[in-house]
Order: structure tokens, then sequence, then C-alpha cells
């Protein structure tokens, strides 16, 4: 059984991979990214849709920061 901590960052963890991989197909302002997420089918852990607002909200969390290339 994980705990809400680990569920919350294996979330992140995979966001931030689709995110990289975005990145590396040269999709990288926010607005884009959140289309890409949403035309994906990807949605925020809240089960919402992704907007650029939310997506510049995500970037800059500590959580996806301290998971970003590799880390």
């Amino acid at each position: 059984m994980t705990t809400r901590r680990e569920d919350i960052e294996a979330f992140v963890r995979g966001i931030v991979r689709e995110v990289e991989a975005a990145e590396a197909a040269g999709i990288r302002d926010p607005d884009a990214l959140a289309a890409h997420f949403n035309a994906k089918g990807l949605t925020t852990r809240k089960g919402r849709g992704w907007t650029g607002a939310t997506m510049e909200k995500f970037l800059s969390s500590a959580g996806a920061q301290r998971f970003r290339n590799g880390g």
C-alpha cells in the first residue's frame, strides 16, 4: 500500500517525464504544453484539464523542480 505522498511523487515524476519529452520535441511554452497534455488526455492530479497557468504553477513547484532532468 502506498502513502498519499508516494502517490503524489509518482504523479509528479510522470508529469515531469512528459514535460521533458514534450520539451525535447520543441514544445516549451506553458500554453503549448497545456494544449499538448490536454490533447493526450493527461490531466492534473485532480483530474482537470491543463491551462497555461496551471502548467506554469506546476513547472515552478518545488516537486517538479526536484525531479526535473533526472533529479
